[in-house]
């Protein structure tokens, strides 16, 4: 048994003498002797709640702390401090804790009473163990009294100590000597498995995400997880509670740590109040936000008193991180929100270290703290000032959108800042919200715009012809007039004084949208002007994302240009940056990167496969990113034939897709040319005369000459016609007009292969050495893959150039071509034509094959017998021809040809 002692009686001045009061067990009789120590089996320490959750961690710390003559536990109020031991007191098998004796603390524990009970022992026996409870609430002269006998005769006493903030007793000495245990109360900290058992018992659910939103909110306050838990357990509709305390709208168990809050010293709730949205914070910045040159020994202190503040890993060398507990940070905000004389003053202290920020240039904490503090007037000055770089350098967190939504009236009150939140909605593919700003900025510039704009900048700002640009790419203003402003202000700001200085912040942003529109309008040498100007100023002004964004771009440009080496190398600088840690912001940059890595890289003769596609994956394109939402059209129909669904790709060329909400006759001639050469191959693959034709006649009238040549010579080329064919590739090579696809050698290469079969080797070699030497530095293979079903394979005469002096990518090429059928003939007998689609029953459900059936249909269409079909599958004739007879009755078919025809249409080959 444990005893409970109340204070002893005093006399003090105005005051009748107190009378002790026993906790007595039921039927127990009463002491008055405050000296004498009860009978141990009538006195009892605090009973065990109903609900309880046994401290395994917390007991074991106390078994072996015990020993010395102090151990001193510090929690703030609610985690458990009380509870924790009383379980340990019943359940612990420590000799120290026999006839324990548990004391209430408060003013009246005079050094004499506290005294008379630690040495309350029988001769020659240990002294007892005393628990004091609230021991904050001794008297100074009972706490000093404690420390002189801490340091003179520790062996004396036995005492634990439960306190919500450290005491003032000697720690070193006594710690090394082992008389003192000081124990924090991070040791109170409910683990996950004691969460989840007390949300389960209190809440009257098992609900997983009840559980994980009771135990993410309190973080391990064991009171707070009650009452979080018990206000979940009271509400009619258990799944909109959850919600709200997963989002904070319903702080209830932030009762617990206000009352916290509210018994801290004010220079303790100050700290808190400036430091409590920092997230991980330093010794340094807590300083320099709370103007207090003691934050560390403040910030120590509320460490000591343990699930307050915890103190983590360090931000830099010899610098401690410190992290206040979620429902504190509630607490403050709301605080903030509530104002008060504490409040203004944080306010004001952070006001005056943000000023110090932004002068060292670290604007986007400063705006931060400013929204966290409550100012927003002075959250909008830095954003007005220096709302590009905020905007552009921001990673991890949506500061200015998080401005908008809280302070919605400041906001509509500054027409200075709306570019900024436009370009933020911008760069987060927030297309309604850049419209929206950016429609409002329009209106409001257009009506004030002589008092708006200085002397001589009427039409020039930058801002507006960003807003227009953009516009472009949604669809609402005509291209070339919105880029024909943009030069004009580009070049205004480049050679005159006053609009340089009135557009210098926005000029980076400006000559990216500008080449971003450039590439998209075909006008290449010019995009790439204007996208290496950005990346200049970019780096000139600080600006890396910006820079790696039109790094990306400039790669694009130079894959349009037919520079595949110089396109690898700028995707490649990008991705590079794109892994570096805290680049967010750079995820669709990091696709667009990665696209143009992957389309430069596709068709090398040493395969794709080397190529990283992770950034490809996860996320795009931007919404209005035009050119590479088209490009990523061209990149899933080339995978398509990768995968040997010619049909597939097919479907996606010829239709708008997912990526493009464009007809072809919309979009830019550059890209239609390129997007109707690439359906031409395609149409080549699966014999579609017809489709040759029309490609053919669209490309002549809108004068691209020498692809509609080229397009002709595949058409004459499927026909038999090899003389109209190599006339057809030979004047297709002399007139290409865009460099994407490459034209001229893709019509050398054919050209060469019809001139061999036509028994002109010399002309064909010189022909296929001209195509190897203007692709050698492109590196780009797709010419030599054998697109002519009339001419000599290309495997064949590769290997004949290879055998004479030849260069580093001949033998690359010959190399990959050795062993490898021509690309028409690879998908002939894989590919449907036109009418075989025509002549399936469209109503026919695809059938579902059995594995040995599939192989048996492979062999099919290699044309092999049933005896080669036995022997490479190690099975018998017979065998075979039961799998070959289940096919047709699969497929409904009655003969060979008419089986594969079937199989062809459902992709089954």
């Amino acid at each position: 048994m444990h005893s409970r002692l109340s204070p002893p009686a005093v006399r003090g001045e105005g005051h009748a003498p107190r009378v002790p009061r026993l906790m007595l067990a039921p039927g127990a009789q009463r002491s008055t002797q405050p000296s004498a120590r009860p009978p141990a089996h009538e006195v009892l320490a605090p009973a065990l709640p109903r609900i309880y959750v046994p401290r395994p961690r917390l007991w074991q710390r106390l078994d072996e702390a015990v020993e010395g003559a102090v151990t001193l536990v510090v929690a703030p109020a609610g985690a458990g401090k009380t509870l924790g031991v009383a379980g340990w007191l019943r359940h612990t098998r420590s000799k120290r804790a026999e006839g324990a004796v548990w004391v209430q603390a408060d003013e009246t524990w005079t050094p004499e009473g506290l005294g008379s009970v630690l040495d309350l022992r029988e001769p020659g026996t240990p002294p007892p163990l005393v628990v004091v409870d609230d021991a904050h609430l001794l008297p100074a002269a009972t706490l000093r009294h404690l420390d002189e006998r801490l340091n003179s005769a520790p062996e004396a006493m036995r005492i634990l100590l439960l306190s919500r903030c450290a005491l003032p007793l000697t720690r070193l000495i006594p710690e090394l000597l082992g008389n003192f245990t000081f124990l924090r109360g991070d040791l109170l900290r409910l683990n996950d498995a004691e969460s989840a058992s007390l949300v389960v018992e209190h809440a009257k659910t098992d609900d997983a995400r009840a559980i994980d939103a009771v135990t993410k909110h309190a973080d391990g306050w064991c009171s707070a997880t009650v009452l979080a838990a018990r206000g979940l357990g009271a509400a009619p509709d258990l799944a909109a509670a959850t919600h709200l305390l997963a989002h904070d709208a319903t702080p209830i168990a932030a009762r617990v740590a206000g009352e916290v809050f509210g018994t801290l010293t004010p220079r303790q709730r100050h700290l808190l109040l400036c430091i409590a949205g920092e997230g991980l914070v330093s010794v340094s910045t807590a300083a320099h936000l709370s103007h207090d040159q003691h934050a560390g020994e403040i910030l120590a202190e509320l460490e000591d008193i343990g699930l307050l503040v915890i103190r983590e890993d360090p931000l830099v060398p010899d610098t401690g991180g410190f992290r206040v507990h979620p429902l504190l940070v509630e607490v403050v905000r709301q605080r903030l929100a509530d104002g008060g004389v504490d409040a203004a003053r944080a306010r004001s202290t952070v006001i005056r270290a943000v000023g110090l920020d932004v002068a060292r240039g670290n604007l986007s904490d400063a705006f931060a703290r400013l929204v966290r503090v409550g100012a927003p007037a002075e959250a909008a000055d830095v954003l007005a000032r220096d709302g590009m770089r905020l905007v552009l350098n921001q990673y991890e967190h949506d500061e200015v959108g998080e401005f908008v939504r809280a302070e919605p009236e400041v906001v509509d009150s500054r027409p200075d800042i709306w570019f900024a939140i436009a370009l933020d909605c911008w760069l987060r593919d927030d297309v309604e919200g850049a419209r929206h700003w950016g429609d409002r900025l329009l209106d409001t510039r257009q009506r004030w715009a002589h008092s708006w704009l200085p002397g001589g900048m009427d039409g020039l700002d930058a801002t507006i012809a960003c807003v227009r640009l953009w516009r472009v790419a949604l669809g609402l203003e005509p291209a070339y007039a919105a880029v024909g402003h943009a030069k004009r202000v580009v070049v205004a700001s480049q050679t005159r004084p006053a609009v340089r200085e009135a557009n210098a912040e926005v000029l980076p942003v400006l000559v990216n949208e500008l080449g971003i529109a450039q590439n998209w309008l075909g006008e290449l040498p010019e995009a790439e002007t204007s996208l290496t100007l950005a990346v200049s100023l970019s780096h000139s002004q600080g600006l890396p994302t910006l820079g790696m964004c039109a790094l990306s771009h400039l790669a694009f440009t130079q894959y349009m240009r037919g520079r595949e080496s110089a396109c690898i190398e700028l995707a490649t600088e990008v991705l590079v940056a794109a892994g570096a840690p805290g680049a967010r912001r750079l995820r669709f940059v990091a696709a667009r990167a990665s696209l143009a890595q992957l389309l430069a890289r596709l068709l090398d003769a040493s395969g794709p496969s080397e190529t990283p596609t992770e950034h490809v994956l996860p996320v795009r394109y931007h919404s209005g990113d035009l050119c590479t939402r088209f490009w990523f059209r061209v990149w899933d129909a080339r995978q398509q034939v990768i995968a040997g669904n010619v049909a597939g790709a097919q479907r996606i060329l010829s239709g708008p897709g997912e990526c493009l909400r464009l007809t072809d006759e919309q979009l830019p001639e550059h890209l239609r040319v390129a997007l109707l050469v690439e359906r031409a191959f395609v149409a080549a693959l699966t014999n579609d005369r017809d489709t040759l034709k029309s490609l053919h006649g669209t490309l002549e009238r809108i004068g691209a000459v020498g692809e509609s040549a080229l397009v002709q010579g595949l058409r004459a080329d499927r026909d038999g016609d090899r003389r109209v064919a190599a006339a057809a590739f030979e004047a297709a090579s002399a007139d290409a007009t865009y460099s994407q696809p490459p034209t001229r050698a893709l019509a050398l290469a054919c050209e060469a292969q019809l001139l061999d079969a036509m028994g002109d080797p010399s002309s064909a070699r010189d022909r296929l050495a001209e195509a190897i030497a203007i692709t050698e530095s492109r590196r780009n293979a797709g010419p030599f893959l054998g697109w002519s079903r009339q001419g000599t394979p290309i495997e064949t005469l590769l290997r004949r150039l290879a055998e004479r002096p030849a260069t580093g990518w001949l033998h690359d090429l010959a190399a990959a071509a050795a062993g490898r059928p021509d690309v028409t003939a690879l998908y002939a007998s894989m590919t449907a034509t036109p009418r075989e689609l025509d002549e399936v029953s469209q109503a026919l459900v695809p059938p579902a094959l059995s594995p040995r059936e599939r192989e048996v249909l492979n062999e099919l269409a290699r044309g092999a017998t049933y005896a080669d079909i036995a022997a490479a599958l190690f099975v018998s004739e017979n065998t075979v021809k039961t799998h070959v007879s289940s096919l047709y009755t699969k497929l409904a078919a009655s003969r060979r040809s008419e089986a594969l025809k079937i199989a062809r249409s459902f992709h089954l080959l």
